[in-house]
C-alpha cells in the first residue's frame, strides 16, 4: 500500500488515491473547490447542507474508479476517467449554479470554464500529465468525444450518482435513495458508450424519482430560493467586478464563496443583503406555479428583471422589493428517456422514466415583508405570468 493515500468519505467510505492523483488533488484549482458550496445557502433550511464542490468531486472520482474496475478498463483509461471526474467541476463559479447565471448571461457555462482551467492552468495540466494522461484527452472526454464520456457526463453519470446521495446525506432529507452499486455493476461499455443491463431498470427508475424529489424538496425549496435570489441580486450589482466570463483563469481562481461574500460585505451597495442573509431575513412568497413538461416559461436574467418591473408597476410596488424566480430543472435526458440505454433493449418503455424525463419549472414571486397589500402583487403576478408566450 506504499504511496497510496486514504481519504475517509462519509458517503462512499474510504477513497484511495495514488501519489500522482494526490498531486492533482493538491493543485490550487482543485483545493479552491473546498471553498465553494455544493448547495449554496441551503443550510438556511437544512443546517447540515454545508458540503463543498470538493467533497462532490472527490466522490465522483471514486465512482469513476468503481466504474473502471467493473468495466475492466486498462490502467491508462482508469487514470483518465478518474482525473476527468475529479476535474469536471473545477471551473465552477463561487456559490456554484447560483452565480453561474452571471456566466450564462455572457454565453459561457461552468463546463466551459472547467475546460479553460484544465487547458490554461499550468499546475493542473502538469498534474494531469503526471498521471499518464493528457489535457487533450481529458477535455475530449468532458466534451463528449470519448466512449467513456457517458460515465462522467450522461444520464447515469458519476456526477448524478454522487450528488443525489451526497445532497440527501448532508441535508438529512431522505430523497436521494439510489442503489448506486447496482447501477455500476449492471453497466456495460459498448462501442459507442455505456448502457445499463435491463435488470437494472428498477435502480434507474429509483434514480429518476430521487432526482425529482430532490429538486422539489431541496434545490427548489421556497425558502432556499428566497435566499438565493437575494444573493444573486446583490451579485448583479457588482457584475462589473464579478465578470467571471471575461477574467483570466489566474484571476478567476481567486474567487470562491469566502472572497465573494467578503467582497459583497465590504461594498456599500451590497452590504445590506449580506447582513440580511446572516440574520435570515428573507422575502416571502406571494405566488407559485409549477410546470411539468414543456409548458413553463424560461426567462433569462434580463427578462426576469423586466417581469419584476412589470409586476411592481402594475401593483404599485417598489420594483426593488419584488423578486421573480424561475427555477428550472432540465429534463433527465436531453433527447428523451431513450437516451438512457438499456441493454438488451426492452420493448416495454418505462412509464416512470417517460414521465420524469420531462423538464420541471417552478415560477415564484416574492416580496419584501413590508410590501402592503400583498394581494395586489399576487394579482399582478397571476395576470402577467398567465399571459400566453
Amino acid at each position: 500500500m506504499h504511496g497510496l493515500k486514504l481519504v475517509k468519505d462519509p458517503v462512499h467510505g474510504y477513497i484511495t488515491l495514488s501519489e500522482e492523483e494526490v498531486s492533482l488533488l493538491d493543485t490550487r484549482a482543485v483545493q479552491r473547490l473546498r471553498r465553494i458550496s455544493q448547495l449554496p445557502l441551503v443550510y438556511l433550511v437544512y443546517p447540515g447542507a454545508r458540503h463543498s464542490r470538493f467533497d462532490h468531486s472527490l466522490g465522483c472520482m471514486f465512482l469513476a474508479g468503481e466504474f473502471a474496475e467493473h468495466l475492466r478498463l486498462d490502467k491508462d483509461e482508469k487514470a483518465l476517467v478518474r482525473a476527468s471526474a475529479l476535474l469536471h467541476d473545477v471551473g465552477h463559479t463561487p456559490f456554484s449554479h447560483l452565480l453561474e447565471e452571471l456566466l450564462i448571461e455572457n454565453g459561457v457555462s461552468h463546463e466551459e470554464m472547467s475546460v479553460r482551467v484544465i487547458q490554461q492552468d499550468e499546475e493542473v495540466s502538469t498534474a494531469v500529465e503526471g498521471l499518464g494522461s493528457s489535457v487533450k484527452e481529458v477535455v475530449n472526454l468532458l466534451r463528449g468525444g470519448s466512449r467513456l464520456s457517458g460515465l462522467v457526463s450522461g444520464p447515469l453519470d458519476v456526477d448524478r450518482l454522487d450528488f443525489l446521495v451526497r445532497d440527501a446525506y448532508f441535508s438529512g432529507a431522505t430523497y436521494g435513495v439510489v442503489d448506486v452499486k447496482r447501477i455500476i455493476r449492471l453497466t456495460k461499455l459498448l462501442d459507442d458508450g455505456p448502457a445499463v443491463d435491463s435488470r437494472g431498470m428498477g435502480a434507474v427508475e429509483e434514480l429518476a424519482i430521487a432526482r425529482y424529489h430532490s429538486f422539489i424538496n431541496i434545490y427548489f425549496h421556497h425558502t432556499v430560493r428566497a435566499a438565493q435570489i437575494l444573493l444573486l441580486r446583490a451579485a448583479l450589482k457588482l457584475s462589473g467586478e464579478l465578470n467571471f466570463a471575461e477574467m483570466p483563469v489566474e484571476e478567476y481562481l481567486g474567487y470562491d464563496d469566502l472572497t465573494t461574500w467578503c467582497l459583497m460585505k465590504n461594498k456599500e451597495q451590497t452590504r445590506g443583503v449580506v447582513e440580511r442573509l446572516e440574520r435570515r431575513i428573507l422575502p416571502r412568497t406571494v405566488f407559485e406555479r409549477q410546470y411539468f413538461g414543456d409548458m413553463g416559461p424560461r426567462f433569462s436574467l434580463r427578462e426576469r428583471m423586466e417581469v419584476e418591473s412589470e409586476i411592481a408597476d402594475q401593483a404599485g410596488a417598489d420594483p426593488s422589493k419584488v423578486f421573480v424566480d424561475f427555477s428550472y430543472a432540465p429534463p433527465l435526458t436531453k433527447y428523451g428517456p431513450g437516451e438512457i440505454r438499456i441493454h438488451p433493449s426492452t420493448a416495454d418503455e418505462s412509464w416512470i422514466l417517460k414521465q420524469l424525463s420531462k423538464p420541471l419549472n417552478v415560477v415564484r414571486v416574492y416580496v419584501e415583508k413590508d410590501v402592503q397589500p400583498v394581494d395586489r402583487v399576487r394579482k399582478a403576478a397571476e395576470e402577467i405570468l398567465s399571459k400566453p408566450g
